[in-house]
């Protein structure tokens, strides 16, 4: 993958007609109150926050080709599943 994981969910929620405008705008919210300004996102975060407050999100993503596999890693390096 070339661009960082956060980067590239980032890619494919906003793309996604299917993703609701308020879970895009929640997620919008919590990166800018959470994730330090000039910083790289956090992709490890934006994963707990999906699990966390968007499971269902979270799901359709796991299934991404794009991403499924790193998601996989993380959430089981953060003992999620």
């Amino acid at each position: 993958m070339d661009e960082p994981l956060a980067q590239e969910i980032l890619d494919i929620l906003y793309r996604d007609t299917g993703t609701h405008r308020a879970y895009k705008d929640a997620l919008a919210d919590w990166i800018l109150d959470s994730q330090p300004h000039g910083s790289p996102l956090d992709g490890i975060a934006i994963i707990q926050f999906l699990a966390q407050h968007q499971p269902d999100i979270l799901s359709r993503l796991k299934i991404n080709t794009q991403v499924k596999e790193e998601i996989e890693r993380v959430l089981d390096a953060i003992g999620h599943k």
